[in-house]
């Protein structure tokens, strides 16, 4: 099975080149280095990232990049220039980057006689595996350029899906990190200057001052036990996250949180609902279908269910799809399926609900900061009224002290 290799290499004149490649074997991978004419440093295999995301969003793909190459692909396979003369024509991105790596070896392996999908399959880090079927299947029927039509005009909606949640979440991001910040600098900077001139006049501190003082005693002297402390609890974070069944724990968690659970479950929705009618209309079946987009959902809770649904294909009981309870596939999207499965017009309802879905996922990110408003906004002003009383009240006492 093709690995992916990071390597550090000199090139004839001298100069250093690194980068990450694909190779059956580390033996493969230095002979290719030494095929283009590089001398080889060190040559390792990439290590695999942990498979939990909080979003529990699709696997990442590099859309711009992905989209480009679909694009010339369906474009000049549809004017009739064959498939060996588009991969030497096309180039998408840097000249020297992973994705003009894998067409040139794509392009090898179609002159070895393998169809362009199993070709892609060598690089299933650029080539989603639902992505890849699709191809696949329109190689079968003939039909390869309306799939990929098809397919650009998805991966462009899931893109905007993706801005508009990250466009939704910055914001709220920044204000929580500002206050952290602050907190940081007033325990570590401002709160000791006032303790040393408190101290000095032996007055008696209000409740608050104490908390403050307290707090920030703490955190100077406590803060290498705290950083200890909080990298095993990402590690161990981490540990979970790698084991099915806390990660199930985790991930049904995610999706119960208030607003952030909602926003996770109808992007997801809108996504395997695009990508499942991508896979029907490429004449792949329901069952095979699902089974590619269940191994391609990071949120192992929706996955599951996901799975749930395929059961229920393969045992002949999809009528009963409407009355099934999940927590990661709301019961409209069940009913619409339902409903074509029942009229024939599958493909038709998937995409109605996949647009319906963005729709919504884009009036939350839209007005995720008015949604979260409410929240940082006492959480703010907490923090903005303890600070007041902790720094103002003492200065009041001491006004009272200078008078007696």
């Amino acid at each position: 099975m093709p690995v992916q290799y990071k390597y550090k290499a000199v090139t004839l004149t001298g100069a250093s080149e690194e980068g990450v490649a694909t190779a059956e074997s580390e033996r493969q991978m230095l002979d290719n280095l030494t095929k283009r004419q590089l001398i080889p440093i060190s040559v390792e295999p990439v290590k695999e990232t942990s498979p939990f995301a909080f979003w529990g969003f699709f696997r990442g793909i590099r859309y711009e990049q992905l989209i480009m190459f679909t694009n010339n692909l369906q474009t000049m396979y549809r004017a009739g220039i064959p498939l060996l003369r588009i991969l030497d024509v096309v180039r998408v991105g840097p000249e020297d980057g992973r994705f003009n790596y894998a067409i040139k070896q794509m392009r090898l392996s179609l002159q070895s006689g393998h169809q362009l999908s199993t070709a892609m399959e060598e690089f299933e880090d650029l080539f989603p595996k639902y992505y890849i079927a699709s191809v696949a299947a329109g190689e079968e029927s003939g039909k390869l350029d309306d799939i990929l039509e098809e397919l650009a005009d998805m991966l462009e909606k899931e893109m905007e899906l993706t801005r508009q949640i990250k466009s939704g979440v910055r914001y709220p991001a920044m204000v929580i990190a500002a206050l952290i910040g602050a907190s940081v600098i007033m325990m570590t900077f401002v709160v000791p200057r006032f303790v040393s001139f408190y101290e000095g006049f032996n007055a008696e501190l209000p409740f608050f001052t104490r908390l403050l003082i307290e707090t920030s005693n703490f955190f100077a002297h406590s803060w290498p036990v705290l950083v200890v402390l909080m990298v095993i609890s990402i590690i161990g974070f981490r540990k979970l996250a790698l084991n099915p069944k806390s990660r199930l724990v985790i991930d049904r968690t995610i999706l119960k949180l208030p607003v952030i659970g909602q926003l996770v479950i109808k992007g997801n929705v809108a996504r395997f609902s695009l990508m499942f009618r991508i896979l029907i209309q490429s004449g792949l079946p329901i069952v095979k279908s699902l089974d590619i987009l269940n191994e391609s959902i990071k949120n192992s809770q929706i996955a599951t269910e996901v799975g749930r649904l395929k059961e229920l294909f393969q045992e002949g009981k999809e009528t009963l799809l409407a009355g099934q309870k999940f927590i990661g596939l709301p019961r409209l999207s069940l009913q619409m399926m339902t409903i074509g499965l029942e009229s024939g017009s599958l493909e038709r309802m998937l995409g109605e609900v996949g647009n319906h879905f963005s729709k919504e996922v884009q009036y939350m990110s839209r007005h995720l900061t008015a949604i979260l408003e409410p929240i940082l906004t006492i959480g703010l002003g907490a923090f903005v009224l303890i600070l007041a009383l902790a720094i103002f009240l003492p200065m009041w006492n001491l006004i009272n002290v200078f008078r007696g």
